[in-house]
């Protein structure tokens, strides 16, 4: 400690009482900031019902289903959004079908990776799914977010992952097809 530091109590590490009244009653009129999700889930699944009125089309299907899985696997969306032209060399990873993967659990509780020839029904049964991303803003590259489904039909985001991925590889042949809605 200098001889002209007048914030600590000589020998010390401790502020001069004053001064740490002072920084407790800061303390008390702003507490910490309370964490809180930017939506709750009922959003999405708002947009979901709205999805499945009568008359809906397979692409308001999809869209609600995205809607949950953004919700669920990514909620800062805006770090797995493909960029504009200006700057092509920081452009994001788009998700793969390779980049899901779904489990099944046994009886005993065991987890097992379901094969990539899982049929539909496997896959809309599976216990749980993981989303590998591949490139985020913060700069980690292989994240895994994984979700245990929540016994819904309809508003689970393992559900709503496995609609998806099912109609993808419905509708195409390649693996490696990136995940989109249409």
């Amino acid at each position: 400690m200098h001889e002209h530091d007048l914030t600590k109590v000589k020998g010390t590490d401790k502020f001069v009482p004053r001064l740490q009244q002072t920084l407790e009653g800061w303390a008390k009129l702003d507490p910490p900031t309370m964490k809180k999700l930017p939506v709750e889930a009922d959003i999405p699944e708002q947009i979901l019902k709205w999805c499945l009125l009568p008359g809906a089309t397979s692409l308001m299907w999809a869209t609600g289903d995205w809607c949950l899985i953004a919700f669920y696997w990514l909620l800062r969306i805006g770090e797995y959004m493909v960029k504009g032209s200006r700057n092509e060399t920081k452009q994001t990873v788009q998700f793969k079908m390779e980049d899901v993967t779904f489990f099944d659990e046994s009886e005993s509780g065991k987890i097992t990776k379901l094969p990539w020839s899982a049929s539909d029904e496997e896959i809309m049964a599976a216990a749980s799914a993981t989303l590998k991303l591949d490139n985020q803003k913060n700069g980690w590259k292989g994240v895994c977010v994984h979700h245990e489904a929540n016994g819904d039909t309809f508003f689970c985001p393992v559900r709503a992952l496995g609609r998806r991925y099912c109609s993808i590889r419905r509708h195409t042949s390649d693996r490696k097809t990136m995940m989109s809605a249409y």
